[in-house]
């Protein structure tokens, strides 16, 4: 009799307890990172009665999750992927829509600028024309200034977003190894600890959306997290701690380090997640606008004072510059060992690009590196003053206070700062050289039919520019310059002399002479303003092939390509991440309908096993009812 209990009592305590594992699924049906659980119904052992073996009942053997490693893991490789493409996205955006604008933009301050030009050379001694010009100038200016300043800024955001990141991610990291300990104590006593294990599931999820992470697997059920290349963040119960550092190059962009990296940047390492997002935001998207920016804004800087200084202003006197604009930036990394520093200029704008490149002295010698696609530069010169480093295939110039010790790096950025250092130097309007520097002029009593161009000024810096030079044919086919020497004549042929060049074409006679002087007083010539204005589209970038308008408008594809490139990208991976999700959700995830039936089920079995008892129960009572009857 004592078996019919036994059996009916073990049997309410299991569907019990199965309901309320039912009753816990639905009330977490909604609860991020709970994973459904099941009970585990094991036979007892069978008791031996009169020979037979007889059932002994049910026991509760445990309760499981449904729980998925592998979709686990797919689930947040594809949260970290994702992670780093809205971040991506989210800067390449406001990039694209910064440089894409149209009215007020790049593009329209670059144009009136040049068209401020074309208004002066219709009118050169017009004072409003050229105040306008200035005003244009003066509006071009202040664009590049602000494009800049919006790209420095989300540069700053991005240090935000990165400080915070490491600061959750820290917060987490402490939260699993606090986990793993509970975890580690429950497994050791033998428990199933179902709901530690979904809250650090749910935390190494987490965790997966800002950085990405992979994880191993204690015999004590805890775990071990990893990011970059292997740096640990949890081992068992023990956290490393990420950091924020100054980049070597530059203290306002911070970099990420682990407390095992010595302090020493990982960030090269982190490359998924919401922190690697942004960290590719500042790489990929935000310094490089800002270079291509400044290498348009140094190019317009140059070229146009270089013009200026080959024409005359309304004084009669050599234009000076129109606009200034910030030298290239040579940074000293903050692991040299000795205070060496380093300057550069541009030596040809044609060659200039907007890469960034890496100096660095060992064994005695410099090697120069493009910091965007590792190719070296061929280097010529010492470093000095009187023998600067001369790299002539990117149009740099690099001079050094000294000899750097060995393993000394420098930072060289051509176009980092041209931007947001792009200035109008020029404020008196009849200073606008709009004339140009020379005059040529044929003597009246020549007597051949030869003529001679306007010329053209390809030294401005020349301090014999301005002299009177006369050409003097000795005969048809040689002539003489200022008296002295006798040259061939080749019709159409160039003639160099103080810094010009023109050119005298048909057939001279002998004593024909030719005169180029200065052209002070030509104030209604518009000579230079002309070239001014043609600057627009003349090539004058990537060695003479690429004209300031191309740069602009090729700038505002590549952005907006890079945009387009990074949306498409995000689609797919949201994609991607909504399938994984289904995946873990459709092992993990509550059933409303199932548990529905299964809380019939149970509940059926229970009452089936309480009207058990209450059989037993009435057996017993009539047993007792018998044995009571016989004694009285």
């Amino acid at each position: 009799m004592s078996n019919i209990f036994g059996i009916d009592v073990s049997a309410l305590q299991a569907f019990q307890q199965a309901i309320e594992v039912t009753s816990n699924n639905v009330a977490n049906a909604s609860t991020p990172g709970y994973d459904e659980e099941s009970i585990d119904l094991t036979a007892a052992a069978p008791q031996e009665t009169g020979g037979a073996s007889i059932g002994a009942g049910v026991v509760v053997s445990g309760v499981q999750r449904a729980f998925s490693q592998a979709a686990t893991n797919q689930l947040n490789t594809s949260q970290s992927s994702l992670g780093q493409l809205n971040a991506l996205q989210n800067y390449t955006s406001q990039i694209d829509n910064l440089f894409g604008t149209t009215a007020g933009g790049l593009t329209t301050a670059l144009q009136n600028y040049y068209s401020g030009w074309s208004s002066v050379a219709d009118d050169p001694t017009s004072s409003a024309s050229r105040e306008a010009l200035l005003g244009d100038a003066s509006q071009l200016a202040s664009n590049l200034n602000s494009t800049a300043s919006q790209l420095n800024e989300l540069n700053t955001d991005v240090n935000t977003g990165i400080t915070t990141d490491v600061q959750q991610i820290n917060s987490i990291s402490t939260q699993i190894s606090s986990l793993n300990a509970q975890i580690s104590a429950s497994s050791g006593s033998g428990q199933s600890p179902n709901e530690l294990l979904d809250q650090r599931d749910q935390l190494v999820s987490n965790l997966s959306q800002l950085v990405g992470v992979t994880t191993t697997s204690n015999s004590d059920g805890s775990i071990n997290v990893y990011v970059g290349n292997g740096q640990p963040l949890v081992l068992d119960q023990n956290t490393y701690q990420l950091s924020t550092v100054a980049n070597q190059f530059n203290a306002s962009q911070l970099e990420v380090a682990s407390s095992t990296s010595g302090g020493a940047s990982i960030s090269g390492s982190i490359t998924s997640g919401d922190l690697g997002g942004l960290l590719a935001a500042r790489t990929q998207a935000i310094d490089p606008a800002l270079s291509q920016l400044g290498q348009i804004a140094t190019a317009v800087a140059q070229s146009a004072n270089t013009q200026q200084a080959s024409g005359l202003n309304l004084y009669g006197q050599l234009g000076s510059n129109l606009f200034s604009v910030g030298a290239p930036l040579v940074t000293a990394s903050s692991a040299n060992t000795d205070g060496t520093t380093a300057s550069a200029s541009i030596s040809n704008i044609g060659a200039l690009t907007s890469d960034n490149y890496l100096l660095s002295y060992n064994a005695g010698a410099y090697s120069l590196t493009d910091a965007t696609t590792g190719a070296s530069i061929a280097l010529s010169g010492a470093g000095t003053s009187a023998s600067p480093l001369v790299a002539s295939s990117v149009g740099l110039s690099i001079v050094l206070s000294g000899t750097p010790a060995a393993g000394d790096q420098f930072l060289v950025q051509p176009t980092a700062q041209a931007a947001s250092t792009f200035s109008v130097a020029l404020t008196d309007p009849s200073g606008l050289a709009a004339a140009g520097a020379i005059q040529t002029s044929a003597s009246d009593s020549n007597t051949g039919t030869a003529t001679i161009g306007a010329g053209t000024v390809l030294d401005p810096a020349n301090p014999d520019l301005l002299d009177t030079t006369t050409i003097q044919f000795l005969t048809p086919t040689t002539y003489s310059v200022n008296g002295a020497g006798s040259y061939a004549y080749t019709p159409g042929g160039n003639i160099d002399e103080n810094g010009w060049q023109v050119q005298i074409s048909g057939t001279p006679a002998a004593g024909d002479t030719f005169t180029v002087q200065s052209n002070a007083g030509g104030t209604g010539d518009n000579t230079n303003a002309l070239a001014s204005a043609n600057q627009q589209t003349q090539g004058v970038l990537s060695d003479g092939t690429e004209s300031l308008s191309g740069a602009v408008s090729g700038l505002i594809s590549a952005v907006g390509a890079q945009a387009q490139q990074v949306n498409t990208a995000q689609t797919a991976q949201t994609a991607v991440n909504t399938q994984a999700q289904s995946n873990v959700q459709s092992i993990s995830g509550v059933n409303l309908d199932d548990e529905a039936a299964n809380l019939l089920q149970w509940q059926q079995a229970y009452q089936a096993s309480a009207q058990a008892l209450a059989v037993a129960n009435g057996l017993f009572t009539n047993l007792l009812d018998a044995v009571n009857g016989t004694y009285t």
